[in-house]
């Protein structure tokens, strides 16, 4: 009785020690997140960090301990704390279910990397060239991992040639859109980073589950902005073709399903 009481405290222990693992690697790589979202708009490249609000550069003792900025006086913005909470939160989930094949390491890595892409798309509207390349070299190497080298690059020529096609047709509406309202203010419907986003998913997601991951991710999209008209509506905000929104996080939330929720192909296969 003694022993068994033993090993269940010592599993016990063990078990928070991971917890406390997993939570400090969420809380780290949120940093990172938070520190390549500030700064890489700034110039493709990680730089000093910089204050979210007046772009003053801030020291890394600053930046670290959330300090005000010296320069403007406010504080972190909710992003940087959401972001945090969400991290570690994601880490936690992660180490306790790792995905099938993709494991721990990887999933939290990928994370990140999708954490990035999201937060600079939701706040820049665009997606950046150093992000698409770094995603690329990813979706090689974890896309060749689980499904091997041909289905890897059949799945990336599929993200490119599908996204590609609406990008077309978004120049289309696009130029419509300006001779209807007799202004071109320069807005796309899809942009050209959504392509080579999508190309980097059919590398992650293989053929043919970028076939699944797109789906999910236009089903999003189309549902979010639906939302968001009626919500303009209701407050009476609401022009005719001027609601365009950043799709890049809608794309990653429908890889994100397939990678790390892969029982939803089990459900929609019916196996």
């Amino acid at each position: 009785m003694i022993r068994r009481n033993r090993t269940r405290i010592r599993i016990g222990i063990i078990s928070s020690m991971d917890l406390i693992f997993a939570g400090i690697i969420g809380f780290l790589a949120a940093l990172l997140v938070n520190y390549l979202a500030d700064t890489l708009p700034k110039g493709e490249r990680p730089g000093r960090p910089l204050c979210q609000h007046c772009q003053s550069e801030l020291t890394w003792r600053q930046y670290l301990t959330f300090s005000p900025c010296p320069h403007c006086k406010k504080g972190r913005t909710v992003r940087t704390f959401a972001t945090i909470l969400l991290g570690i939160g994601l880490s936690l989930w992660l180490w306790n279910a790792p995905p099938p094949k993709l494991g721990y390491w990887l999933g939290i890595l990928l994370l990140t990397y999708f954490a990035v892409v999201v937060i600079i798309d939701f706040e820049h509207r665009y997606i950046m060239i150093s992000t698409v390349l770094v995603g690329a070299i990813l979706g090689l190497v974890i896309g060749t991992l689980l499904h091997g080298v041909i289905n890897t690059f059949l799945g990336g020529l599929t993200g490119l040639g599908i996204m590609g096609a609406f990008y077309l047709l978004g120049i289309l509406f696009a130029r419509y859109r300006a001779r209807k309202r007799g202004i071109d203010d320069g807005e796309e419907a899809l942009g050209l980073g959504d392509v080579y986003l999508s190309t980097v998913l059919g590398l992650l997601l293989g053929w043919p589950r970028i076939l699944y991951g797109l789906f999910f991710g236009v089903l999003a999209g189309g549902l979010i902005s639906f939302l968001l008209i009626l919500a303009l509506i209701a407050t009476k905000r609401y022009q005719t073709m001027t609601v365009f929104t950043a799709y890049g996080p809608y794309l990653i939330f429908g890889a994100f399903l397939i990678l790390y929720t892969p029982q939803i192909l089990t459900l929609l296969s019916g196996r």
